[in-house]
């Protein structure tokens, strides 16, 4: 990768947006938001070029989605009784992105899954959470949680095999049906369910101790 030229580019693009930002705060003209869009894209196309040109550059996705998130940001603005409303949606969305774009570039970074996930789901979450009652929102997060962990327990990444994931799915899954119902009774089921769900780990973590190993 040519980091010179990425340097003066990324150098370049800060500096104009240093002085746009001067210019705005002393209050001697108001820059439009189609600007600070097109500033903030030349930024994220800098950091993802960064990315894709150099193997050990995975961090660049990070800022690289962030600021493609913040590049749509403005654009919303220009309709704020309309798209203006739900600028987190893509901020969130992309961010969840850029960490997934990390995993599927070296699946040993397999706990960038985790922060895919949860980005993604809350990206969900707060676009349905003006329409959707409170339980369906809870149950939506919780689902994405558990739908999180359970690709961290089945995708492929690592040495290490990470059945644990598992554990946290099932316990976010039945959190969401419990969620969903909003009955009591669900939640005295819950109640039982989690000492006999503790007391299952713990015998399941002795036998796998105390069995003989195979050669």
């Amino acid at each position: 990768m040519k980091r010179l030229p990425v340097q003066i580019t990324l150098g370049a693009v800060v500096l104009v947006a240093g002085v746009l930002l001067f210019i705005q705060t002393a209050g001697w003209a108001t820059i439009p938001g189609p600007v600070w869009a097109a500033v903030l894209a030349v930024v994220s196309g800098a950091f993802w070029y960064v990315f894709f040109a150099d193997a050990d550059a995975w961090w660049a996705a990070i800022p690289g989605a962030a600021l493609a998130g913040a590049a749509v940001t403005p654009l919303m603005e220009l309709d704020p009784d309309g798209l203006g409303q739900w600028t987190e949606v893509p901020m969130l969305a992309l961010l969840g992105v850029g960490f997934a774009a990390i995993y599927l570039r070296d699946h040993r970074r397999w706990w960038a899954i985790i922060p895919a996930g949860v980005l993604l789901t809350l990206s969900i979450v707060t676009a349905i959470a003006a329409a959707a009652s409170g339980p369906v929102v809870g149950a939506v997060f919780l689902t994405g949680a558990a739908v999180t962990f359970a690709l961290v327990a089945l995708l492929p990444g690592g040495q290490t095999r990470r059945w644990w994931a598992l554990i946290p799915a099932g316990a976010l899954a039945i959190a969401a049906l419990v969620v969903l119902a909003g009955a009591s009774e669900w939640l005295l089921v819950l109640n039982l369910a989690w000492p006999l769900a503790i007391v299952a780990a713990g015998t399941f973590i002795i036998w796998r101790a105390l069995r003989p190993s195979r050669r």
